[in-house]
C-alpha cells in the first residue's frame, strides 16, 4: 500500500500532494512550450486551493515563488516575476490566511459583516426583509451550536450588539418573525422497532 506517511515529505503541505505531483510533471515535460503552459496550469490550481490568498498583496508573484521552490529552483521556465529564493533554515514561504476577529464564532463572518452592513441601509422594507433573512439565519447558526429552545429576543439582542444599538429589531411584530426552527434529532437505534 501506498500511504502518505511512506511518501516524500511535501515541500508546501498548504498545497497538498496533487499540486506537488503536478509539479514534479511539469519538471519531466521536456517540450519548454509545453512546461511553460504547464506551469500556468499549475499557478491556477495554486490560486484555487487558497482563494484567500487572493487577498494578500501580490499574490500572484508569491505564487510563482511558491511553484519555484516546490520545483527546487529547478524549473526551467519563463517566470513572470523574478524569483525570490528562499533559505529554507532561515525562511519558508508561509500562506497568510485571513485573520478575521469574530464576536460570535457561531455565527461566523459573513452573517456578522451582513449586520453590520445593515444600518447603513435606509429603513425600507428591503432592509426590513434583509434583517429579517439575517436574523432567521443567526437563529438557525445559534440553534445548531446550542440546539433546542433559541428564542427570537436573542438573535435581537446579538444584532443591537452587533451594530452598537443601531438596530433594535422586534422580531415579535407581524412580518416580522423569524422563521421556526424545528430541532431534528438523530433516530439511530430505531431500526427494526416500528411497532
Amino acid at each position: 500500500m501506498d500511504y502518505n506517511s511512506t511518501r516524500e515529505r511535501l515541500a508546501m503541505p498548504e498545497y497538498g500532494r496533487l499540486v506537488q505531483d503536478m509539479v514534479h510533471h511539469a519538471m519531466t515535460i521536456a517540450d519548454r512550450n509545453e512546461r511553460q503552459s504547464y506551469a500556468k496550469a499549475i499557478i491556477t490550481v495554486m490560486a484555487g486551493v487558497n482563494p484567500g490568498m487572493k487577498n494578500v498583496p501580490d499574490f500572484r508573484r508569491k505564487l510563482w515563488d511558491h511553484l519555484a521552490f516546490m520545483a527546487n529552483y529547478q524549473l526551467d521556465i519563463d517566470y513572470p516575476f523574478p524569483i525570490t529564493h528562499y533559505n529554507e533554515e532561515k525562511e519558508k514561504p508561509h500562506l497568510t490566511y485571513p485573520g478575521h476577529e469574530i464576536k460570535w464564532r457561531h455565527y461566523g463572518h459573513l452573517i456578522e459583516e451582513a449586520v453590520k452592513s445593515l444600518p447603513e441601509m435606509p429603513d425600507t422594507a428591503q432592509r426590513r426583509q434583509l434583517l429579517r433573512q439575517v436574523g432567521t439565519r443567526m437563529k438557525r447558526s445559534l440553534a445548531e451550536w446550542k440546539g433546542d429552545g433559541v428564542e427570537d429576543a436573542k438573535v435581537a439582542r446579538d444584532i443591537a450588539a452587533y451594530t452598537e444599538g443601531a438596530l433594535a429589531p422586534d422580531f415579535s411584530r407581524p412580518g416580522m418573525r423569524l422563521m421556526e426552527i424545528r430541532e431534528q434529532r438523530n433516530k439511530k437505534g430505531k431500526k427494526g422497532n416500528n411497532h
